[in-house]
């Protein structure tokens, strides 16, 4: 009886250190995968073959949106125009 769980623990024993040396291989491997930097991506629409246009399209400022949402974005377009209009007086 003693053997066979002296047995055991060496199995499990075994087990871990099998298990601690394939984590150390994954951290590394982790490691070293370099991230992907997506700058840009270009949508080259006018390459889409279109067989079937069913449904709405919404394009731009729809009317569901909420008055307080709208205020924000109006106001936000127009300070953005006041900085691009005293940035080109200001290159002037």
């Amino acid at each position: 009886m003693d053997q066979d769980l002296y047995h055991i623990l060496q199995q499990l024993q075994q087990q871990i250190i099998e298990l601690q040396h394939e984590n150390q291989t994954l951290r590394e491997a982790l490691n070293n995968i370099k991230p992907i930097n997506i700058e840009n991506i270009n949508y080259k629409i006018q390459e889409l073959h279109v067989k079937e246009l069913k449904g709405t399209l919404n394009i731009g400022l729809t009317g569901e949106a909420h008055l307080e949402d709208m205020e924000t974005i109006i106001d936000e377009i127009q300070q953005e125009g006041a900085h691009q209009q005293h940035h080109q007086d200001d290159q002037e």
